[in-house]
């Protein structure tokens, strides 16, 4: 069975809300990029040709859907990663697919690019509200503080600068939450829960957050909050309904 996936990581769904497959290539792909992960057949497909298969959704909508998610992430890699970047020499994907190989040393073999990145559900130390903000870039709902972890750093040490870098200020008392693959950029979210008595910002910020706020239960239900189906969502609902 083949599963189509879209360059910009779109599934077609069914009407039942499972990932459309199909029997064999549509007409019209040509000889696309193929995964096997199993028996399923995963392959990039113009937008236009998956759009005729059922109605075409983003990752979030499949967020639980292992299978899918690892399909999108490793055709992403797939699409962009063609060149070895040590060598800089075109890259051969020999079945299943997942692996690149340079074919000028047979022992190299490239594997697709995951990237760390945290996110945080950080509440008011002694008060029942958690730190939301806005994206500039992306600022048509509150979600949680988040960014990616650099070299040589833990993720509770990514935490703690992102959060003083977007918000200017402090936490402590970090836990582990949970995790979820974020295939439409390669990144692996780790989320942590935290507190902070810091109230108001304790420095300057990077500027990146349009509106940072502290929000209480009642007022949840009144904000566009991050899409359902992402860990901040989850993360958020969790503490809403005081779990």
């Amino acid at each position: 069975m083949y599963l189509p996936v879209t360059d910009t990581g779109l599934v077609p769904a069914t009407a039942s809300g499972d990932p459309a497959v199909v029997e064999k290539l549509p007409e019209g792909v040509g000889k696309p990029e193929i995964v096997d992960i199993g028996t399923l057949h995963v392959f990039a497909c113009p937008e236009a040709i998956a759009q005729r298969m059922g109605k075409l959704q983003p990752a979030t909508f499949f967020a639980s859907n292992s299978l899918v998610m690892q399909a999108i992430a490793l055709i992403r890699n797939r699409l962009e990663q063609r060149f070895d970047p040590r060598t800089g020499h075109p890259l051969d994907y020999p079945p299943p697919g997942t692996i690149g190989r340079d074919p000028q040393d047979s022992r190299r073999m490239v594997f697709p690019r995951l990237d760390p990145a945290v996110i945080g559900l950080i509440e008011l130390k002694g008060e029942e509200k958690i730190l939301l903000a806005r994206n500039r870039r992306r600022n048509g709902f509150f979600s949680l503080i988040a960014g990616y972890v650099e070299p040589g750093e833990t993720i509770e040490a990514a935490l703690a600068r992102e959060t003083m870098e977007e918000t200017g200020r402090r936490i402590e008392n970090l836990r582990y939450w949970g995790s979820q693959p974020w295939p439409p950029s390669s990144s692996l979210m780790l989320g942590l829960y935290a507190e902070t008595s810091d109230a108001q910002a304790t420095c300057h910020t990077d500027r990146e957050l349009e509106e940072i706020r502290w929000v209480t239960r009642a007022e949840l239900p009144k904000l566009p909050l991050a899409t359902a189906g992402s860990i901040a969502h989850a993360m958020i609902m969790e503490w809403y309904h005081g779990e």
